[in-house]
């Protein structure tokens, strides 16, 4: 699976009082436009909020943070609950979530979780774990993470997943779905929400190459069919799941026997 990468452009810096011929001297959070033109402020710079219990990681991790999110704000604290004001959370542009080696099973960790999506259901959030473990990625997007960071992802990478997420994007590093292959399983598949899902053998023939990261025209090119077709068979199978893209769709039927059954012979 691809990783998506944002890259940051920078442009001449400009001078606070320093006047323009024949225009209005602007001011240092504002950008140039032809003559005519409303001119309004800069954005202001995404804030990031980093949750984690334990003191000595938090210090060192916020502090990374902060370093390689120079142009960002970065704002440290043991649980959501600490932001008291609900304008305080409103600025916030990604929540990430240290969860350490705690998984979704415990009541710690499914409690910090459920306080963040209730404090700021509308904020991106981002899991950090020790466990590399393809069902607890499962959880964590089940329980509404955007995103979701094992420990030994390289730093670089783990900064690019932030902005990208930040961007609107869904991030699950490649390593983690990798270290979960095995047998197939005989469960059965369900959505988003636990409840057992069925798809029809020509759905079942497009899930298999869309898990496996296949474009859109390659999988109608495969299988016979127009694209439209394939896209409106992606449509149902995620409005079957739940799903809110392709990610969580690989995510839900990771480790699961979607191979549609051979015909017996007569």
């Amino acid at each position: 699976m691809a990783i998506a990468m944002s890259l940051l452009s920078s442009s001449e810096p400009f001078h606070p009082g320093q006047p323009l011929p024949e225009m209005p001297t602007l001011s240092t959070n504002s950008t140039t436009a032809p003559l005519g033109t409303r001119v309004g402020p800069a954005a202001a710079p995404a804030v990031a909020l980093y949750i984690d219990r334990q003191q000595l990681s938090r210090d060192c991790v916020g502090e990374q943070l902060a370093g390689h999110l120079a142009d960002w704000t970065v704002r440290s604290v043991m649980s959501v609950r600490e932001v008291t004001s609900l304008a305080d959370l409103s600025k916030v542009s990604i929540i990430v979530f240290n969860s350490h080696s705690g998984s979704f099973g415990s009541d710690e960790v499914r409690d910090e979780v459920m306080a963040i999506r209730e404090a700021a259901s509308g904020t991106p959030l981002i899991v950090m774990s020790d466990l590399e473990d393809a069902a607890e990625v499962r959880r964590a997007m089940e329980h509404g993470a955007r995103g979701y960071l094992p420990a030994h992802l390289p730093l670089s990478h783990a900064m690019a997943a932030i902005r990208f997420v930040k961007d609107g994007g869904t991030y699950i590093p490649q390593c983690v779905l990798t270290s979960s292959v095995q047998e197939p399983s005989t469960a059965r598949l369900v959505d988003g929400d636990g409840v057992p899902v069925s798809f029809s053998p020509r759905q079942l023939q497009v899930l298999e190459p869309l898990k496996e990261g296949k474009q859109n025209k390659i999988i109608a090119y495969e299988l016979g069919m127009s694209e439209g077709t394939v896209k409106v068979h992606i449509r149902q199978i995620m409005r079957k799941l739940k799903a809110g893209n392709r990610t969580q769709v690989v995510l839900l039927t990771q480790g699961i026997q979607t191979r549609p059954a051979p015909a017996r012979a007569a």
